[in-house]
């Protein structure tokens, strides 16, 4: 069954919150407490098979910080099966459709690269942007900090068409 890329409806959260969990031996994908997700239900697109809530992924504006991609999680079970391309490219459609600028931060660049993302310096953000991102890390597990703050976390934007 090939899946459909949807808006989340606030019924979806367990299922996001189910999908994110799965993957969190993934080091670059960051753990969201449920108030989070709940609060931001209305950013995020769902892969359904069915009923079934296979994949999610978070298109986040920052205004003139551009729009963030993020929470980008597969059920592990549907590894490898294109569902990821399939979330990727409607979160560039919705993302492009806000902002000319579009944005991610990855421990996986060269994933990223083949949906058309190249390196960009951290220093391209703004800086409220980047602040904001802090407390995102400090609810991470004490082992991530420092490689997501110093090191691992690749800043990629969108190429020019």
């Amino acid at each position: 069954m090939i899946p459909e890329v949807t808006a989340a409806r606030p019924s979806d959260l367990d299922a996001i919150h189910r999908t994110l969990r799965a993957n969190r031996a993934d080091p670059s994908l960051f753990q969201q407490p449920r108030a989070d997700l709940a609060a931001g239900i209305d950013e995020f697109l769902v892969a359904r098979e069915g009923p079934h809530v296979v994949g999610c992924i978070q298109v986040h504006s920052h205004g003139r910080g551009g729009v963030e991609i993020l929470a980008v999680a597969v059920h592990p079970d549907r590894h490898g099966r294109g569902v990821g391309g399939l979330m990727m490219r409607a979160a560039i459609a919705r993302a492009e459709a806000l902002s000319p600028f579009v944005w991610l931060g990855t421990a996986k660049p060269a994933y990223f690269a083949r949906h058309g993302f190249e390196r960009m310096s951290r220093l391209r953000l703004p800086l409220r942007v980047l602040v904001g991102k802090l407390p995102k890390v400090a609810r991470q597990p004490l082992r991530r900090w420092l490689p997501a703050l110093f090191g691992r976390h690749v800043f990629m934007r969108r190429a020019s068409a």
